[in-house]
């Protein structure tokens, strides 16, 4: 089949799996350009009318389903004698893979899928429709984590002329519910059965009643009770176990009413106050004798399973035999139960051994003839609002799959075209894709934030916005020109024509006018400068005539410059008038004793010998007067002999914040000194 073109648009590309009534293959649509699978129906089922008018009632049902968790069918045909089905393309897993792949599934996965699955077969149940092979393979979980519910080709129009298909069963033996395992009617309660051992499935990675065989696997769910999904998850809420309870109740009356009654449940069931709820207790049936004993597993199916050499039609007869003694023996009433169970055992494995060797001729014998689908002209809908062209469409028995894209010319939630055209022939049911338009195309807003305004401005030379608008805010943390906000913010999605981008680029610091210090104390310049969000940096002047000492003198930045507050401004403090050096003339009397004479024998005084008498003349002193000022060091202003007292102006040169200083020495001795001070003069 590979390669082969099968109704003239459906390449045949690779072949995906294979069941026990078709082969499934993987193909190209060649006309709307898009990947289907095509399920091919086996030879063995082509042969039969009733089969093929049974299939196609079912067939047209199941195509009736729109809900995007469940495959949907798009075309069903004949060609050759080759019947087929095509559907939609999943592109994922199983279920089952995702199982084995992921054990153990986390709870909170394991709701996200049940709900999805859940959906799906509410939809259908909605519409009278049972699955009846709900199992992990029929459901598929795509890479973008949507659950899809398929294989609905072989579920039951649920209508008043509903027919059983000979009571054969034909859901998988690992997930038969027990009405369906005695060949029963499959219902919606079927479906939650099977549905909750595929929860179980998912909480424990492993199936409620394993087995050997088929018939092992459905006496289990007739007789074993449901194993409690904790045994085998420790850390299972009680909540979800609650629900595996309810779901696989042996009697169909204690599941959930409806597939909603189980959402709703698992919508809950992870929230705090659920997780530790007491377990659920069902009611025990009486068995279906009614002879007040419970359902329990029927020793003779362990043996007969296990080789026990009692043929199948002598274990009828005995269970016969001795039911009827029982009825004559009320003694004997338990053996009578195990007769009447091996009697039903009988029939349970005479109809699952119909099933299993004979399920290709009987279960599924309902299929060719019925694929002939009337053909039908596609209306034109292009410029049409999405809701009417739909309705149109669903007039004409076709069905719509939407895709969006852009468009600046046609107004928003109108079509822009179909495929196929309008006035094409496709066949009834068929799917006709719509481009609608979205209204113009969106772009997102690209991250100017930390860029240079300048770079930006480059960068958004030419651009498609409305306008582009700059604003300047001061900031003591982002550099000036920087851009540091942005409208709208980046990854927005907007129409670039209909859009205003508005940049705000830092200024830098807030910034501060500078006053006028000068003259003013230091405090108040101070205050002055701190009023203005500013610091002052205090520095010693110049001497002034005109600015008082530890006044202003000057100031930079100057007076009205601008500056970024908290910076500083250099303030210079007058050291006051300049003060000059000063003359001080100081008077020193030095005093000579007159009635001191020249002791005898003293030869000073050159060519005068001893005088005697009235003519002895006084003796003189020796003086000297030594000082410093501004310009003398030591320096010696008198050195003489004097016979008398004698006067002297000493002037001296005294420099500000300076002093002098004088000595006297009369004969060697210190007579007088004194300091005299730049203030004191």
């Amino acid at each position: 089949m590979i390669g082969k073109r099968i109704s003239g648009r459906y390449q045949i590309l690779s072949r995906l799996g294979d069941g026990g009534m078709a082969i499934v293959y993987k193909a190209q649509d060649l006309i709307l350009d898009r990947l289907v699978a095509v399920k091919i129906l086996r030879s063995e089922f082509s042969n039969d009318d009733d089969f093929i008018r049974r299939f196609r009632r079912e067939a047209e049902s199941v195509a009736s389903l729109s809900h995007p968790n469940i495959v949907s069918i798009y075309d069903i045909g004949e060609e050759d004698d080759c019947y087929f089905i095509v559907m939609e393309y999943v592109d994922g897993v199983t279920l089952k893979k995702f199982i084995q792949d992921t054990e153990p599934v986390p709870f909170e996965d394991t709701v996200y899928i049940l709900k999805q699955i859940a959906l799906a077969i509410g939809h259908a149940h909605e519409r009278g429709i049972v699955h009846r092979d709900i199992k992990p393979h029929n459901i598929l979980i795509d890479h973008h984590d949507n659950v899809k519910v398929t294989d609905f080709g072989i579920a039951l129009a649920v209508t008043s002329a509903t027919i059983t298909y000979t009571n054969a069963i034909l859901g998988s033996a690992h997930y038969l519910s027990p009405e369906q395992a005695k060949g029963g009617k499959a219902t919606i309660k079927s479906d939650i059965y099977a549905l909750g051992i595929v929860m179980f499935e998912l909480l424990t990675g492993r199936l409620p009643f394993p087995g050997s065989s088929p018939v092992t696997v459905a006496l289990k769910h007739l007789n074993e009770p449901v194993p409690f999904p904790s045994e085998f998850r420790q850390d299972l809420p009680q909540s979800l176990e609650n629900i595996v309870i309810k779901s696989m109740s042996k009697n169909p009356e204690y599941r959930y009413d409806n597939i909603n009654a189980f959402y709703n449940d698992l919508d809950t069931a992870l929230d705090p106050s659920r997780r530790h709820e007491p377990r659920l207790i069902l009611p025990v049936d009486e068995d279906d004798d009614n002879d007040g004993e419970n359902t329990k597993i029927i020793p003779i199916v362990g043996s007969g399973l296990a080789g026990d050499n009692t043929d199948d039609g002598e274990s009828a007869k005995t269970t016969k035999d001795n039911g009827a003694t029982a009825l004559l023996n009320k003694k004997d009433k338990k053996e009578k139960k195990k007769m009447k169970k091996g009697k039903k055992l009988f029939w349970i494995i005479f109809i699952l051994i119909l099933l299993l060797g004979g399920a290709s001729a009987t279960a599924f014998y309902v299929i060719p003839k019925i694929f002939y689908v009337n053909n039908v002209t596609v209306p034109d809908v292009t410029g049409k609002s999405y809701d009417d062209a739909t309705d149109i469409l669903k007039e004409h028995h076709l069905y719509v799959d939407r895709k969006e894209r852009p468009d600046k010319d046609v107004k928003e939630n109108d079509v822009i075209k179909q495929d196929p055209k309008g006035k094409t022939n496709v066949k009834e049911n068929a799917t006709i894709t719509l481009y609608v338009s979205t209204g113009p195309e969106k772009v997102k807003v690209d991250d100017y934030v930390g860029y240079d305004k300048d770079t930006v401005k480059s960068l958004l030379d030419g651009n498609d916005y409305k306008k582009v608008v700059y604003r300047e805010e001061t900031s003591s943390d982002v550099a000036p020109g920087e851009i540091m906000k942005q409208k709208p913010d980046a990854g927005s999605e907007v129409v670039p024509s209909e859009t205003v981008l508005e940049l705000t680029y830092s200024a830098g610091p807030p910034k501060s006018t500078v006053p006028d210090l000068t003259g003013m104390t230091k405090d108040e310049a101070e205050s002055a400068l701190k009023d203005v969000g500013l610091n002052a940096d205090f520095k010693e002047g110049d001497y002034s005539d005109d600015v008082e000492k530890d006044h202003v003198l000057k100031q930079s930045p100057a007076n009205g410059d601008t500056v970024q507050q908290g910076s500083s401004v250099t303030v210079y403090l007058s050291k006051g008038k300049k003060l000059k050096p000063k003359e001080v003339t100081k008077s020193i009397t030095v005093k000579v004793d007159n009635q001191r004479q020249e002791p005898p024998g003293n030869d000073r005084g050159k060519g005068h010998g001893r005088m005697k008498g009235p003519d002895r003349q006084p003796s003189p002193v020796h003086v000297q007067i030594v000082y410093s000022d501004a310009s003398h060091d030591h320096d010696t202003f008198v050195e003489e002999d004097i016979t008398e007292t004698k006067t002297y102006d000493l002037k001296m040169t005294i420099n500000p914040k300076e002093s002098a200083h004088y000595k006297v020495i009369v004969d060697g001795q210190t007579q007088q000194e004194e300091t005299v001070n730049y203030d004191q003069s």
